[in-house]
């Protein structure tokens, strides 16, 4: 209990919290930094190599980490991994719904399979995982989900349909998730990321290209970084953020102003 009376609830020491996408990038910041604050990671990737060297990464630094592989586009292959999280850690405090891909194709150019596939790990997923473990926080009355949303929800995609719609979607299950659940203490807010120093922006350029164009374009001269989100996911999922819910916070060095 705080110095006004107000108990406020976060993340502590032997919590359970689990990434997704945790093999690289943003996942492999969040899922260090968690670990820093004593929670047990869970380090969902489909990338076992990336997600082994996380974990190692985790554990090099004292903290506890366990690799679960997972395809988030096959229902079956994520009720494995549930089962298999739950049998070593349990229900979870904390969920980051982290894990997305971009299939990149014009509006006339693109697959109708490559627009489901793209919806089917970037929402269809966070909706699984929310609806599988939502229960459990629900029934503790205690739970943090943080989703990962992207600029391209607010202002679209050129070439990106797919991921610009799957995004927009992402920011209103997050108020929809916050609205039914703030009555039982389980909080949902959105990170919007902008342009990092990632997997993703790095697949069409260059990492000198991708630093340059930062410095030339984003008010605060830079590109972020893996690090800059995770300090963010940091304080969603603790005490200090204990009044906030169904928020979309956008950390992009002042690319896109949300109001």
């Amino acid at each position: 209990m705080s110095e006004d009376g107000i108990v406020r609830d976060g993340l502590l020491p032997g919590d359970h919290v689990i990434v997704t996408g945790g093999g690289g990038g943003f996942g492999r910041s969040f899922s260090r930094r968690f670990a820093k604050m004593g929670a047990k990671v869970s380090v969902w990737d489909l990338n076992q190599e990336s997600g082994d060297e996380t974990v190692r990464l985790v554990r090099d630094a004292g903290g506890e980490a366990t690799f679960f592989r997972v395809d988030l586009s096959s229902g079956p292959d994520i009720e494995r991994a549930v089962n298999a999280t739950l049998q070593v850690y349990g229900s979870p405090y904390g969920l980051v719904n982290n894990a997305s891909i971009y299939p990149r194709g014009s509006l006339l150019d693109m697959s109708v399979a490559t627009f489901e596939k793209t919806l089917s790990v970037n929402i269809t997923a966070p909706f699984h995982l929310i609806h599988t473990f939502g229960s459990a926080m629900i029934a503790a009355r205690r739970g943090v989900i943080i989703n990962i949303a992207s600029g391209r929800a607010l202002e679209g995609a050129v070439n990106g349909a797919n991921y610009a719609c799957s995004k927009a979607a992402i920011l209103n299950l997050t108020k929809t998730v916050a609205l039914e659940w703030a009555k039982h203490n389980v909080r949902c807010n959105t990170i919007i990321p902008g342009v990092s120093f990632t997997a993703q922006p790095l697949e069409n350029t260059t990492p000198e290209e991708l630093i340059a164009r930062g410095a030339a374009r984003i008010p605060l001269g830079r590109i972020g970084y893996p690090e800059d989100v995770a300090g963010l996911g940091a304080f969603l999922m603790s005490a200090d953020a204990a009044y906030m819910t169904g928020q979309a916070v956008a950390m992009n060095g002042g690319m896109i102003l949300v109001s």
